[in-house]
């Protein structure tokens, strides 16, 4: 019988211990989560300054730790036969310090981490499907050589259509980790980043919320737009080098998008560019 009691005793602390602490992870949630009335206040003081909101801001800020990057180097072989398979008269040169292979339609151009290819096709793509399948054909090419980039958009713009792809880390973008194309009739150019990640590291630090990150990017919006509008505030990461400069880190970043515009904020100093 005392046995019995006991253990009920045991059972209704734990119930009770259980409650408290799902009732404390939720306050420290709450703490890390910008209010309504935050929102709020932001809405009204970009309107101050003739900036319209018109998306959702993520809520939530708790810590975030940097991630480290590795070193990589591209296999340019295996470049030159993903890109200009099939050409004629492919040609490498090296013009300010970038690899440069060269067609009579194509062109790609290396330089450290980031690589620029231009072509022009036969005919223009007859609708947006046949574009995406385009571009994620030649994602998927070079998916299995390096990286793992993962479509994210899809914008139109004075410029074309512009798909967007970016390697993820923690379940969130890496935005200095990005393929863009844009596709304009039968013109197709691709600008592509990769920054291989490493491991995430042990301390996570205070970041920003999304109001204050947006907030920090007001001047620099206004100086290239007259009446910007924000149509999209997500948090990732972007690669820094150290104040050392021997090393490099995946950084959490906010990305801010104002019509064709995009703006960074450093989420743990809050300097935007």
């Amino acid at each position: 019988m005392e046995w019995t009691k006991a253990k009920n005793y045991t059972i209704v602390f734990l119930i009770v211990l259980n409650v408290i602490l799902f009732g404390f992870n939720i306050y420290k949630s709450m703490e890390n989560r910008i209010s309504s009335e935050r929102i709020n206040d932001l809405t009204a003081l970009l309107e101050q300054k003739n900036i319209t909101l018109a998306c959702p801001l993520p809520r939530g800020y708790s810590p975030m730790a940097r991630i480290e990057l590795n070193d990589y180097s591209y296999d340019l072989l295996e470049l030159e036969r993903m890109f200009m398979a099939g050409e004629s008269n492919v040609r490498r040169t090296e013009e300010y310090n970038s690899i440069v292979f060269m067609s009579d339609r194509s062109r790609l151009i290396i330089k450290d981490d980031t690589i620029s290819y231009t072509t022009t096709l036969d005919a223009p793509f007859s609708s947006d499907k046949e574009e995406r399948e385009y571009a994620d054909k030649l994602i998927a090419s070079v998916n299995k050589s390096f990286g793992s980039y993962r479509f994210n958009s899809v914008s139109e713009t004075e410029n074309g259509h512009i798909l967007k792809y970016y390697e993820k880390a923690e379940g969130r973008n890496v935005f200095s980790s990005f393929a863009y194309f844009t596709i304009k009739g039968e013109n197709v150019s691709l600008a592509l980043r990769f920054t291989p990640l490493g491991d995430e590291l042990n301390e996570k630090v205070i970041i920003f919320a999304a109001d204050e990150a947006v907030y920090s990017a007001c001047d620099i919006m206004t100086r290239d737009n007259k009446k910007p509008v924000i149509t999209n505030v997500e948090l990732g990461y972007y690669s820094l080098a150290s104040d050392t400069g021997y090393d490099s880190y995946a950084v959490p970043f906010y990305i801010i998008m104002c019509g064709s515009n995009e703006y960074y904020v450093n989420a743990y100093t809050g300097e935007c560019f």
